[in-house]
């Protein structure tokens, strides 16, 4: 049986994350804990936090393309996606077209996330639970198996102190993609030095968005791509909440009691078989071994 363990508070490269959580009660807490710090009853109440859930504390927070040839292969991966992807547009959740070019360049870009394409969108919720999902499915491999589990806690305000979309605002705004002020900076025209990501909101035309109550982190086209984490001012505007790895299971069961499971993010047929097998699971219908 899993012996609980006490929160920790500690600082790892100067970002406060707190440690030691097993089970969905103390992961809530920890949520109010650090709601508390970035948000203390004198703010305004349009403080805000995001979330982002890991399968393993080695991950950095970094898009996909990263992982890849870079943000500048971005033209590569739009150019071959639209060209296999005329086919099936009858068949996609949303239609990327759009007699507004900035519109349909996102629109494209967003759809290549929905697909697992290789993009500079870094996924965030804000709904901590859903974070928490995340980062509680499946392992998909050694790493993700033997490592803790990290819901990362952004504060989206402050990181976009970094930028002043428009004059008549404070730094801070939190745009939508298809602003002319956002796309001036993180467009696929955009020329700057910056290497920092900016917090935006996509167009909310993905059931899984809006089932995920997603948001993103947009990183600029540069040559040299820089994690989140990494960045020297991270500590500002970063936390993390650390999960042990062997209360995985014991957490998802708790989240399926509350009617949450990691199938509801995906809304589809495609998820209907795992949901109809995880309920009569639940029922105690499947037949004993003899």
């Amino acid at each position: 049986m899993l012996k609980p363990a006490k929160p920790v508070q500690v600082l790892q490269n100067n970002i406060f994350e707190i440690t030691g959580v097993d089970t969905v009660e103390k992961f809530l807490k920890a949520v109010d804990q650090i709601y508390r710090m970035v948000c203390p009853p004198q703010k305004p109440r349009s403080c805000e936090l995001w979330f982002r859930g890991t399968k393993s504390t080695t991950f950095n927070l970094e898009p996909s393309i990263a992982r890849g040839l870079g943000a500048q292969s971005e033209i590569v991966y739009l150019s071959k996606f639209r060209s296999l992807a005329y086919p099936y547009l009858g068949n996609v959740p949303y239609f990327p077209f759009s007699e507004d070019k900035t519109h349909s360049y996102w629109g494209w870009l967003f759809l290549m996330q929905h697909y697992s394409v290789p993009t500079r969108l870094l996924d965030w919720s804000r709904e901590a639970l859903v974070a928490l999902l995340f980062a509680l499915g499946m392992p998909a491999n050694a790493t993700e198996e033997t490592h803790d589990k990290v819901v990362w806690v952004l504060n989206p305000v402050v990181l976009n102190q970094a930028f002043r979309f428009y004059p008549f605002l404070k730094p801070g705004y939190i745009p939508n993609v298809t602003e002319p002020a956002f796309t001036a900076r993180f467009g696929p025209n955009a020329k700057n030095d910056n290497v920092k990501a900016a917090a935006a909101v996509g167009p909310l035309n993905n059931p899984r968005i809006i089932k995920q109550a997603g948001t993103f982190t947009v990183f600029p086209i540069t040559p040299t791509m820089v994690p989140l984490n990494l960045l020297p001012d991270s500590f500002k505007y970063l936390y993390k909440i650390i999960i042990n790895k062997a209360a995985r299971e014991a957490m998802n069961d708790q989240l399926f009691h509350y009617g949450l499971t990691e199938h509801d993010l995906f809304p589809g047929l495609e998820n209907v078989a795992a949901d109809i097998r995880q309920e009569i699971e639940a029922e105690g219908l499947t037949p004993t071994k003899s």
